[in-house]
């Protein structure tokens, strides 16, 4: 992440999405680390939780309300608001597949909380 809260999506990142999906992210917070959810992964998420607006609005209300939209600049960034970056205080980040989505981590806490798979 660079001193204006930029974080560049590397390009094998950016083209393995959609085509709907190229216009930005979605900013999550998380356990130690921040989703970045493309929109279609949002939308089956949305879908998935079914058709009830009231079936748990606590949690609607917070999750919805706590994310954030960045589009990507012409070269593939995303500006981070400032207490999201505030989290990463290295400013050195590490972006991770998690399938169909991506998460944000400071190496120490990536460290700390994903065991590696032994490939031995």
């Amino acid at each position: 992440m660079d001193g204006k809260n930029r974080l560049l999506i590397p390009a094998e990142l950016r083209d393995a999405l959609s085509p709907e999906d190229r216009q930005g992210l979605f900013l999550i917070p998380g356990q130690k680390c921040v989703l970045l959810w493309p929109r279609s992964y949002l939308d089956a998420y949305t879908d998935r939780q079914g058709a009830d607006p009231f079936g748990n609005l606590a949690f609607n209300r917070a999750f919805y309300s706590q994310m954030l939209f960045r589009s990507f600049d012409r070269t593939g960034r995303i500006v981070l608001p400032g207490e999201v970056a505030e989290r990463f205080k290295t400013r050195e980040v590490t972006i991770v597949g998690a399938g169909r989505y991506l998460e944000l981590w400071s190496p120490d806490d990536l460290k700390a909380n994903v065991t590696p798979l032994d490939f031995a």
